[in-house]
């Protein structure tokens, strides 16, 4: 007899690498990402497929399928500032967050006006 086991394993996912991945897992849901909400099992599956997690490749089935569940009992979905995203809404979010100017503004001089501050990462 097989019984299959979710053993707990944590994956480390560079931050830049995530709206890349989230934009990838859109793509390959295809109209049913604007109604998914988006699970930290979409990203990892993505992850698995590009191969940013090597050490997880057995787990690509032959018909290219991740058999990886990131939740106990069903994925959760992911929350920021507690709400929900689709698929379509964490990619939108995750772009306009990173490509908006920073709001944050700093004097330099009393003469002079004010300039905008960027944030180191």
């Amino acid at each position: 007899m097989q019984i299959k086991m979710y053993v707990p394993k944590t994956a480390e996912i560079p931050s830049e690498y995530l709206a890349p991945l989230a934009q990838r897992a859109r793509d390959s849901m295809g109209e049913a990402s604007n109604t998914t909400a988006a699970t930290r099992g979409h990203l990892i599956r993505q992850a698995v497929r590009d191969g940013l997690l090597r050490g997880m490749d057995e787990l690509i089935g032959e018909d290219g399928q991740v058999d990886v569940v990131c939740d106990p009992h069903h994925e959760i979905p992911l929350e920021i500032d507690n709400r929900t995203f689709t698929l379509s809404e964490l990619l939108t979010a995750m772009t306009s967050k990173r490509s908006a100017p920073d709001t944050s503004i700093v004097e330099v001089d009393p003469r002079a006006k004010t300039v905008p501050l960027r944030k180191a990462a």
